[in-house]
């Protein structure tokens, strides 16, 4: 069926290239279920993100590819070499594979055209709920009206290559293995590089016929939510999804019903408590830049302290900062006396991150590096540019969110090559 074809298809018409990756879909989610719990998991975890990138690409094969993609695309795979290579102490094997997975479904809602607004913006919690829950579970048995009406068209002799090579390739595997086995059986050098080997490769059904039919049995619904996700994205209108965009942004302006000079006394109440704060615990906040630790603190105490100080101000100041941008009764670039009060939150929280990282760093140069004090600095980094790109925006009146958000990304993946 030709690309024409298709656009004036019925919803249940399938496209090849669909039914093998529902076809493929079922080894690839019971590699999923051996990356997580099964030995050498990271290999097989990254032979798993290899046939997704795979059957993505495969599905969007002739779609136009955003320049955005190919950072997820990279960051994705960098951490997969990291996990798979042994690399990665910052964040260690489970929550290496925990962070890959927002990162795969951004790339392949990123490739599809999937994203709400074509890419990632100020609708990325609505561009998420799509991405995790919409598309895979509205589109869950997918697979299996695409596995009957493959089924169909074979009766009809519509599809009979592709089954019969589908047939042939699992024959042939069979017979490869045969072959492998004979030969080792006889010469011994060859008998061992094959074992060493086929065994990377060999599914482990020796725990018992139990433990393998758990696998499976779990891996059928993991393979249905893919296949939701990978066909799913494939096939979202582009119109729905820009008219879903602006329907949300069409509402948004609808919540502008708070008074500027409400919002404007509020805000220049907190700056007014950060300065104050600043002036009555100057010598506690910045100790950690003459080495002075304050009395009865210890230095891990000190730097865990700021950290967490960086947090609930950082929360808040968002928090309050979107309040203001969407329920304020004017665009905050409109009036002056908001956009300094804004300006003020985020240097206030800027100058949170660099008293943060000050006592992270005298810590680490007292005790040395290690994954906890790893990733805490690079959230400090990451909060510390999420308060500039903000207050680029707000002067320039240009975007800057998907910026941060990269570099979010980028910056987490090369961490892993520590």
């Amino acid at each position: 069926m030709d690309e024409k074809t298709l656009k004036g298809a019925r919803p249940d018409s399938f496209r090849r290239r669909e039914l093998v990756c529902a076809l493929l879909l079922y080894p690839a989610a019971y590699i999923y279920t051996l990356a997580m719990g099964g030995p050498r998991g990271q290999l097989w975890f990254g032979l798993f993100v290899l046939a997704f990138v795979a059957l993505g690409e495969g599905i969007n094969r002739g779609k136009p590819r955003p320049a955005e993609s190919w950072v997820w695309l990279g960051c994705l795979l960098l951490i997969t070499l990291c996990v798979v290579t042994g690399r990665g102490r910052a964040w260690g094997f489970g929550l290496s594979m925990l962070l890959a997975h927002p990162l795969a479904v951004w790339w392949l809602l990123s490739r599809s055209g999937a994203l709400l607004e074509g890419e990632s913006g100020h609708l990325l919690p609505l561009d998420a709920v799509n991405g995790f829950i919409r598309i895979p579970f509205g589109n869950f048995f997918l697979r299996l009206r695409c596995l009957g009406q493959g089924l169909r068209d074979w009766r009809r002799g519509r599809s009979g290559r592709l089954w019969a090579a589908v047939l042939a390739v699992a024959a042939a595997l069979v017979l490869l293995n045969w072959a492998a086995a004979s030969l080792a059986r006889a010469d011994a050098v060859f008998g061992e590089l094959a074992e060493t080997i086929l065994q990377w490769f060999r599914f482990d059904i020796s725990e018992g016929f139990v433990n393998f039919m758990l696998r499976l049995l779990l891996s059928l619904p993991i393979g249905a939510w893919l296949f939701g996700l990978i066909a799913g994205s494939a096939r979202v209108e582009q119109d729905k999804l820009r008219a879903q965009a602006a329907a949300v942004n069409g509402f948004l302006p609808r919540l502008r019903l708070v008074p500027g000079r409400v919002w404007t006394v509020c805000m220049g109440a907190f700056g007014a408590l950060y300065l104050l704060f600043f002036a009555v615990q100057f010598r506690y906040l910045f100790g950690a830049f003459t080495r002075t630790l304050p009395e009865g603190f210890i230095v891990s105490q000190y730097a865990r302290e700021g950290f967490f100080e960086l947090c609930r101000v950082m929360g808040i100041n968002f928090s309050l900062l979107y309040l203001v941008s969407r329920s304020g009764a004017r665009p905050i670039r409109e009036d002056k006396a908001q956009q300094i009060c804004c300006t003020l939150l985020l240097a206030a929280g800027m100058v949170f991150a660099v008293i943060a990282f000050s006592k992270l760093g005298l810590y680490i140069s007292c005790f040395g590096f290690t994954p906890k004090r790893l990733q805490s600095c690079w959230l400090v980094l990451v909060l510390f540019a999420g308060s500039g790109a903000c207050l680029y925006s707000l002067w320039s009146g240009k975007k800057s969110f998907k910026a941060w958000l990269m570099f979010a990304a980028v910056t987490l993946a090369l961490l892993h090559l520590y």
